[in-house]
């Protein structure tokens, strides 16, 4: 059976399904691989990388370091910021740039480095923790 759908109802039709297959696509876990740098280091700059892994819809953060992940708390993410911590440490990415500020708390002392992060093009699982 054919069905006639006039081309006023076909563009708002189209629009529906675009922002639904786009939302769908979302849903899905995402990578940033991040260069951190510390510039409050003593004898020079120091560089390290991090990754990142992010889902909007159950609003989770895990960052990876050397083979180590750790779950952030905390998590708020929109759609121009995310950020989530834990009790030594606090990170935030700016969305429209992908840079990134992460600070580490110790005793008398706050170690912040920025960086620079691009998104993975391949939707990732959260990984467990270990």
């Amino acid at each position: 059976m054919l069905v006639r759908i006039s081309i006023g109802v076909s563009a708002p039709l189209l629009l529906v399904a675009a922002v639904l297959a786009s939302a769908g696509a979302l849903a899905a876990a995402q990578r940033l691989e991040c260069t951190l740098t510390d510039t409050d280091a003593q004898s020079a700059v120091e560089r390290r990388a991090i990754a990142i892994i992010f889902d909007e819809e159950t609003t989770t953060m895990q960052l990876q370091e050397g083979g180590h992940t750790r779950n952030l708390t905390d998590v708020s993410i929109s759609m121009t910021s995310m950020s989530g911590g834990e009790t030594d440490m606090t990170i935030g990415v700016s969305r429209s740039s992908w840079r990134v500020v992460l600070q580490t708390y110790q005793e008398n002392s706050v170690r912040t480095e920025y960086g620079i992060c691009t998104i993975s093009a391949q939707k990732t699982p959260m990984p467990p923790t270990r």
